[in-house]
């Protein structure tokens, strides 16, 4: 019997926290509250995976992790202790790995192949590009670094370039036995013709193939020695010519690619799962987990990289059945309703925005962000920042499919004589315009007329290249998006909508959560997935709005504080929007350490290195994460450095830059000269500490009494002071933890270096959640109308009433005032904060949370 959901916990699994490293923790899991583990990928992906979004073989749990024994043995012991398990699924790509034997047939034997039809691969465009030299092919070939070889183990004749090997096509296989077979008339030349039936015949006949390999696997030294020796003969660069693939300088432009890529990652390929051959495929080992009982759910990763959102959940609900947990990763934009998808929830990006949102002082982030403007760091409309970052990912990062647009939209336009006159320039632009300028992740109609949802959108998307872009454009992308407006299955139009829509994603992805998100650093507490760049504060009404429609609706969806994906933790953003209550204070340090710490400033190309955006940049990331160690600061500012792309890229390093704002921040930490700063920071950190904690506990409080399932990430029910991957993977002290939560006494707040206080307010609230499920998960909201800084709700239903209050800001004298009353005559039992008639606090926790009995 399936667990009923009331709390998930993510768990990081790799070979380092296995299925075995996580049944130890049960015991644990089971008392702090949690209803399920929420697992990260499991299945097979590559070796020594620190996140398992790089599957290379669907069809196996991971060794690494203990195989389907190991996840067996967790399962049942979940199961046992009362515990469910929902599965974190990857259906949009896999790596292109020659361990992923998938990639390897799709390679060896092309479009017509065993597995031509499951990427997503322009086989129409010639062979597939594989950017994999570190120069071109023919100087590769030159110095010896590309070899044809045997790979006896798998039955396979390859080409190797150092670690990477790539197949050869059965007619090559062929050619090459034939030459081995002038030496011996016998066995090579029978399978050298077996190989050629392979090729001509194209046949989906996995038997045959596994024949052909096993014989070629199986032949003696003195056959194989005689096989190597024709490799050795071959033309290399005649044989590569004649390959289903080719290989190509790392640098190669991304509009030569011929497949579709998880973002803009070359070594994630798509999948195309709206086939259903390649579904049943890629679904089968999760589904047969479901069914035999073994996990309650599964969590879809990046359901809007599929060609078709709504019918994959379609097909998923009927395979998974009426009673399973399905979760799907999906950002909504601001006021964007979920489609109405046969699903739980979604991941929630948007309640942690809203409740962080709510600790944020609008006035405060919009000095620090003028203040940057006036600065000229930073342009002053912010999403046109936002259309920046996408145009510049657009003509950079996603040449490629930008150019399979513009094709599709060249063929499309010259169908009629009113839009043949635009020409292919102009329509790359009137493309990149309309991706820039859509205004949500992507669309789900099949045009831009029939669903009216998606009509708006196609709508103010045309406003805004009307206002932004030059007429020309605007009368192309106008046309185009007419034209689109009634397209036929297997049209030219229903293929440019269907690549649209993969790829206005990734565009938003790219542009705003990793470029702009690290270019906007006015206050980086709110450059969360999801945030809204242009308004990322909220105000009580607007909250109380949602979450009544949403307790209305008895939504599910996760409501996270942290995630895997999450650029800080709750107590680092905590910290970090405190400074938004000071501007003028925090501007003033600013410019103070700015002046103090000139010394350790670089001149690079004559510019001071780290420019100003970097250096705030690095004095907020310090303020949210004191004490840091070098190591994870070094490591935080390369990542941010190369996404931020304003002075070097992951693709192009700018060494000489990064190189002396590495050395300026490890200078702060450690050098005499910094002393001054580093008493100055410890003495802000000091102020603001108090504050911070209490965000974050009420941030707390509020993630698990909001309407929705709260979904806590591994080890953040202590202080998280983490920033971005791989930063929030590191390995999590259990055993702290489960002391803590054993332990019969709660530390006072100001004295809580470990976080034991926000431990005891999680397990409290997830015991009154299991204590009153139907509250919880059916319960009215009704917001409270209260005095700054309290924000404060109650939820009411014939299992009891509830009543939260906590505050938004720093704590004055001021009072929430009078309680409200409990229903019929029932009276307030505290599970946090004291009680009286005037809403009596203990100044040292603050927060109030009542139930009814």
């Amino acid at each position: 019997m399936a667990v009923s959901l009331a709390a998930t916990y993510r768990l990081q699994f790799h070979k380092d926290f296995t299925f075995a490293d996580a049944v130890v923790q049960l015991p644990y899991l089971k008392a702090l509250g949690v209803s399920h583990i929420y697992a990260s990928p499991i299945l097979m992906s590559r070796p020594g995976s620190t996140h398992g979004y790089d599957g290379i073989d669907p069809s196996r749990i991971d060794p690494e992790l203990g195989g389907e024994d190991g996840f067996a043995a967790l399962a049942d012991a979940a199961k046992a202790a009362g515990l469910g398990i929902i599965l974190d699924i990857v259906p949009n790509h896999l790596a292109v790995d020659s361990l992923n034997p998938l990639w390897m047939d799709a390679l060896e034997f092309g479009a017509e192949g065993p597995a031509g039809h499951l990427f997503d691969i322009a086989w129409d465009r010639g062979q597939v590009i594989i950017p994999a030299l570190g120069k071109t092919q023919a100087a590769a070939i030159a110095d010896g670094e590309i070899a044809l070889a045997a790979d006896w183990d798998s039955g396979r004749l390859l080409a190797r370039y150092f670690d990477n090997s790539w197949p050869l096509r059965p007619e090559t296989v062929a050619a090459a036995l034939q030459i081995a077979a002038a030496l011996d008339e016998g066995t090579l030349a029978g399978l050298s013709s077996r190989f050629l039936r392979l090729e001509n015949e194209r046949k989906r006949d996995t038997d045959a193939v596994a024949e052909a390999r096993h014989e070629l696997s199986t032949l003696t030294p003195a056959h194989r020695a005689l096989v190597e020796a024709a490799l050795a003969r071959m033309d290399i660069a005649a044989v590569l010519h004649r390959q289903h693939w080719r290989l190509t300088h790392w640098r190669t432009e991304s509009d030569s690619l011929t497949y579709r890529r998880f973002f803009n990652i070359t070594g994630l390929i798509g999948v195309r799962v709206e086939d259903p051959a390649v579904f049943d495929l890629i679904h089968a080992l999760p589904l047969r987990l479901l069914r035999a009982g073994q996990v309650d759910g599964l969590r879809v990763d990046h359901v809007d990289g599929l060609a078709d959102p709504t019918g994959y959940c379609i097909r998923l609900r009927q395979e998974a059945g009426p009673d399973a947990i399905l979760f799907v990763e999906k950002i909504l934009g601001e006021h964007e309703a979920l489609r109405d998808w046969p699903i739980t929830g979604t991941t929630g990006y948007e309640r942690l925005n809203d409740i962080q949102g709510l600790f944020v002082n609008p006035e405060g982030f919009q000095t620090l962000d003028g203040y940057l403007v006036r600065q000229r760091l930073l342009a002053a409309d912010r999403e046109e920042r936002l259309a920046s970052a996408k145009s510049f990912m657009l003509r950079t990062s996603f040449l490629g499919e930008v150019e399979t647009l513009t094709q599709l939209a060249h063929g499309i336009t010259r169908s009629t004589p009113h839009s043949a006159e635009f020409g292919l320039g102009t329509l790359r632009e009137a493309v990149i315009a309309l991706l820039v300028r859509f205004p949500v992740y992507r669309g789900y109609g099949a045009d831009t007329a029939s669903d009216p949802a998606d009509a708006t959108l196609w709508q103010t998307t045309l406003a805004g290249v009307e206002a932004h872009d030059n007429p020309w454009t605007f009368d192309a992308a106008g046309a185009l998006v007419r034209l689109l407006s009634g397209t036929e299955p297997g049209s030219p139009g229903e293929a440019f909508m269907r690549r649209f829509q993969q790829l206005s994603g990734p565009a938003m992805a790219k542009g705003l959560e990793d470029t702009e998100f690290y270019r906007s650093v006015a206050l980086t507490a709110v450059n969360e997935v999801g945030g809204d760049i242009a308004q990322p504060w909220r105000n009580a009404a607007d909250v109380h709005a949602i979450y009544a429609a949403r307790a209305k609706a008895s939504a599910r969806d996760l409501i996270p504080l942290a995630t895997h994906d999450t650029k800080r933790g709750p107590e680092t953003r905590a910290r970090i929007a405190a400074l938004s209550e000071d501007a003028a204070g925090w501007i003033t340090r600013f410019e103070a350490w700015h002046a103090l710490n000139k010394v350790l400033r670089s001149d690079v190309n004559g510019r001071e290195a780290p420019d100003l955006i970097d250096e705030w940049l690095i004095y907020q990331t310090l303020v949210g994460t004191w004490p840091i160690s070098e190591d994870r600061l070094a490591e935080y500012l390369t990542k941010a450095m190369r996404e931020a792309k304003r002075h070097t890229f992951w693709d192009n390093p700018n060494e000489a830059y990064e190189s002396a704002v590495q050395s300026f921040a490890a200078a702060l930490l450690k050098d005499d000269r910094a002393a001054g700063f580093r008493t100055g920071l410890t003495q802000l950190v000091g102020e603001i500490e108090g504050r911070a904690r209490l965000t974050g506990l009420a941030m707390t409080v509020l993630q698990l009494t909001l309407p929705g399932t709260p979904d806590l990430y591994q080890g953040t029910e202590f202080w998280d002071f983490s920033l971005v991957d791989p930063d929030n993977r590191r390995p999590v002290d259990y055993a702290a933890r489960a002391g803590a939560l054993e332990s019969a006494s709660l530390p006072r707040l100001p004295a809580d270096k470990q976080g034991a206080t926000k431990l005891f307010v999680t397990h409290r609230l997830l015991a009154l959640r299991q204590a009153r499920p139907t509250l919880f998960a059916h319960g009215d909201y009704t917001g409270l109308d209260l005095p700054q800084p309290w924000f404060g709700f109650r939820r009411d239903h014939a299992d009891g009433s509830l009543l939260v209050i906590v505050p938004q800001g720093a704590v004055t004298a001021e009072r929430p005032g009078d309680l409200p009353p409990p229903p019929n005559g029932q009276s307030w039992q505290p599970v946090l904060g004291a009680i009286d008639g005037a809403a009596g606090l203990d100044p040292a926790l603050p927060l109030i949370v009542l139930v009814s009995a």
